[in-house]
């Protein structure tokens, strides 16, 4: 006869036997949802790549740097109308220093360069989820799932067709949170003002922190671009300064923008504004939101990650950004795993799934209209409210945590 002692071991024994074979199912499922997971990102990516070739990288930035290279204002060429129809031109909305950056790009060939800023774009993507996941202390696997999740996502695969600068900036803008020293971090954050649509938000809630020498780091960057391109170009100073700033604001320079309040207010406006007016009345909008939230987020001591989310967030939701853009919600999915309560952890991470895989849907059905449809615009811009505020509720709350 067995003794209760025994029998009790021998219970232990089965829910013991029991807990390791639940363990070890459960890793083979995450190890298959990985897989599965993985070879549709591998498939996204391929077609991404295609698209990039199909369609020539239109986006890419490649002929402003070969203008700048041989000693001519890009700028200039688009504030007169195109006289002069140089091949692969497209609009030259960044500032100085891209160019500066992209000169070895437009020293080869155009159809090399998009293969090789194809290929730059797909490394940055990785480099940049690693940095995240580091910053967010990720697991393996949770930084290969947002990896994985990114490389699926429409934005992505939009950033490869097109050859925009998404990633670059991405990496930039994470550096500047991620750095160890406030030199590098100003750095960093130096080199990300080149796509400065980002920058508002952070540049006022650094200020109103008193992050003054990370700021003076951050402004040798573009000074140093501004002075090497006219030092190429020979503009008048005055006149290269604000150059960039003269084409951002031209009509047809930056298509309407995919669920940002600067968007919506200027849609809204033209049937009783003037578009000049519009577009006046929507720049100051948000830049009176941008000020507001970073006041606002001035008063909590956050984390560098949850600092570095909501700062993301609200720049796509107070400012004109496209599709691609939208790659940065990998910033808030990572926020998202990061989370211990699961119902954060799927709040958010449902969030960013519906703007990368439902309402581009949408998107792609009325990205060829002359004009944006303002009801789904407006839906857009509603659901991002949504997820900015519980975003922000639920860093303020940590913070509040921390605290006591």
């Amino acid at each position: 006869m067995h003794t209760r002692r025994e029998h009790q071991t021998d219970i232990d024994r089965h829910v013991a036997a029991l807990g390791e074979s639940v363990i070890l199912n459960s890793k083979a499922a995450r190890t298959a949802f990985l897989a599965l997971f993985s070879a549709a990102a591998l498939v996204s990516l391929a077609t991404g790549v295609h698209h990039a070739i199909l369609y020539r990288c239109h986006d890419l930035q490649w002929a402003g740097a070969e203008l700048v290279r041989q000693h001519i204002d890009p700028w200039a060429e688009e504030l007169n109308h195109f006289p002069h129809h140089y091949p692969h031109f497209v609009t030259p909305n960044y500032l100085h220093l891209l160019y500066v950056v992209l000169l070895p790009l437009g020293a080869i060939r155009f159809d090399l360069a998009l293969l090789v800023w194809t290929g730059v774009s797909i490394i940055l993507s990785i480099v940049c989820v690693v940095m995240l996941g580091r910053l967010f202390q990720l697991s393996r696997a949770q930084t290969l799932f947002a990896l994985a999740l990114l490389w699926m996502s429409p934005p992505f695969r939009v950033v490869l067709e097109v050859g925009q600068m998404s990633f670059f900036e991405l990496f930039f803008f994470t550096g500047a949170y991620l750095a160890a020293s406030t030199a590098l971090g100003g750095l960093s954050f130096g080199f990300s003002l080149a796509k400065y649509s980002f920058s508002p938000v952070a540049v006022i809630l650094f200020l109103l922190r008193r992050r003054f020498r990370f700021l003076l780091f951050a402004a040798i960057i573009p000074t140093a671009g501004l002075l090497i391109v006219w030092l190429l170009v020979h503009t008048p100073l005055p006149k290269l300064l604000f150059e960039p700033l003269a084409v951002s604001a031209g009509p047809t320079a930056v298509s309407p923008g995919f669920a940002d309040m600067m968007t919506l207010a200027e849609q809204s406006l033209k049937s009783s504004l003037a578009d000049i007016r519009a577009r006046q009345v929507a720049y100051a909008l948000a830049l009176v939101g941008s000020t507001a939230y970073s006041l606002y987020l001035s008063r909590y001591r956050l984390s560098r990650g949850e600092e570095l989310t909501l700062v993301s967030l609200a720049s796509l939701f107070f400012l004109k950004h496209l599709t691609y853009d939208y790659v940065f919600l990998v910033i808030p999915l990572c926020f998202a795993l990061a989370q211990t309560k699961r119902a954060h952890k799927f709040a958010l991470t449902g969030a960013v799934v519906v703007f990368w895989f439902v309402l581009t849907i949408f998107d792609r059905r009325t990205q060829n209209d002359s004009f944006v449809h303002v009801g789904l615009l407006a839906a857009n811009c509603g659901l991002l409210a949504i997820f900015l505020v519980y975003t922000t509720r639920l860093a303020v709350s940590h913070s509040a945590e921390r605290a006591s």
